[in-house]
């Protein structure tokens, strides 16, 4: 998943961005009311302006008003009042307005149009208008240009635009930068926890020292953690306890029953003795694999690592598994690079191959085939074990890495369910990976000899 994806998920970037829409919108709202209410004003003071003058007009004599019409329109320097004396007929008398326009009632309201001005500019103008009849019959028309306004509203539609898009995207980098850190505590928990489901239970979840959501989940998986190892250890210790305690009795059950078989000679109950002799090998033989899984487990081994050659590793493995394949008529094969020496330790690498290649031989049927491979990568060597057997169903092959527990295909040939589990304890103590797949038909088994996600 990309850092952006990330980024936009987090719960920080999405109020941020919320807020920054929130405000932008406040902000646009804010410059609308002033606006509306700043063009209003100068709305109302136009419209006062021109009833003013229409007074003044008013006041003046017939005879005066063309000429106090002409001084007014000089004594306009900013251009911006417009001025219009017609005939009855409609004939300019005076002012710098010089066409009588159409579509403007004569009743002395005040309307907004666009008009055309002698002396203001050559482009229609917008204005606030009102034309009115005179006693003698004549029209007159005052006016005043609402440019500014124009402009003013111009302005602010490009202060609407850019103050709402510099908020939002102040709001996208705030956000960014206040998601980047609960990011990376996030993927440092992320870290923690991976490395906890390969195994490592005593891992804890980092706290950090500003006591946020973060920090308070973390103590709190932390507690959960602590109960859980402690739980899993009382389990634990109970479980090798039991398997230790009763290996003892049962080796002595086992002697006893040896001297029986012996005493009894060919009676007929030596066949009830043989069996009963077998059924103890049996448990000895669980009690022996649980603690040697405890063992590994505890990783009371590690001082055992060395620099050691997966070749050689294999090669002895295979020699010792051959006979086993021989007699059910099965090929095997064996297929070595030579890649870098690895770390790690060479007695208990050759139990893991040995138990992956007997349940290769195991659960591959008379004639079948068995192949291994030893390939070098970039990240390091690479052992697969590749049987045409019965194979294993894509739903159990996570759970076949359990102790005791046993595939569906896997009920008629005899075993206890505690070599993959033996096999995923040396995996875990060495930081390997393994992986399980269909090899069509049979099982293929990969070994990533790196630090690797199980």
């Amino acid at each position: 998943m990309s850092i952006s994806s990330q980024v936009s998920r987090t719960v920080v970037f999405r109020l941020t961005l919320f807020y920054s829409l929130f405000f932008a919108l406040c902000v646009v709202l804010l410059l609308g009311f002033v606006y509306w209410k700043t063009a209003r004003e100068m709305n109302r003071r136009v419209d006062q302006i021109l009833t003013l003058e229409k007074r003044h007009f008013a006041e003046l004599s017939q005879d005066r008003l063309p000429e106090e019409i002409e001084r007014s329109v000089e004594r306009d320097q900013r251009h911006v009042y417009i001025y219009g004396l017609f005939a009855p007929d409609g004939h300019h008398i005076a002012g710098n307005m010089e066409q009588l326009p159409g579509g403007i009632p004569m009743n002395g309201k005040i309307y907004e149009v666009a008009l055309l001005a002698r002396n203001i500019q050559a482009d229609l103008l917008p204005s606030r208008v009102m034309i009115y009849r005179l006693g003698t019959g004549e029209l007159l028309l005052l006016g005043h240009d609402v440019k500014q306004l124009i402009e003013f509203g111009d302005l602010m539609k490009i202060a609407f635009a850019w103050g709402g898009s510099l908020t939002i995207l102040l709001g996208l980098v705030f956000g960014v930068l206040l998601s980047s850190r609960p990011l990376s505590r996030i993927e440092q928990i992320q870290k923690v926890c991976e490395r906890i489901m390969l195994g490592d239970i005593k891992q804890r979840l980092p706290v950090g020292k500003r006591s946020d959501e973060l920090d308070m989940l973390a103590a709190i998986v932390n507690r959960m953690l602590d109960e859980i190892e402690r739980l899993m250890s009382e389990i634990k210790g109970a479980g090798d306890s039991i398997a230790h305690d009763l290996r003892t009795p049962l080796t002595r059950l086992r002697v006893l029953l040896h001297r029986a078989q012996q005493q009894l000679g060919n009676a007929p109950q030596r066949t009830m003795v043989d069996q009963a002799i077998i059924e103890v090998d049996s448990l000895l033989l669980r009690f022996r694999a649980l603690l040697r899984i405890s063992e590994i487990e505890n990783k009371q081994r590690r001082a055992g690592f060395k620099t050691i050659r997966l070749s050689e590793i294999l090669e002895q493995a295979v020699s010792l598994i051959s006979p086993l394949a021989e007699e059910k008529s099965i090929q095997m094969s064996l297929k070595l690079a030579h890649p870098e020496p690895i770390h790690g330790d060479g007695e208990l690498l050759i139990e893991a191959m040995i138990n992956l290649l007997d349940n290769a031989v195991k659960f591959t049927p008379q004639g079948g085939r068995v192949e291994v491979r030893l390939t070098p990568g970039e990240s390091g060597p690479r052992i697969d074990i590749i049987d045409s057997g019965i194979g294993i169903k894509e739903n159990e092959r996570g759970l076949v890495l359990n102790r005791f527990y046993r595939g569906e295909n896997d009920m008629n040939v005899p075993g206890y369910g505690l070599g993959l589990a033996i096999v995923m304890a040396i995996v875990k103590l060495h930081g390997f990976g393994l992986e399980l797949s269909d090899a069509n038909p049979g099982t293929q088994v990969t070994i990533y000899c790196w630090p690797h996600s199980i």
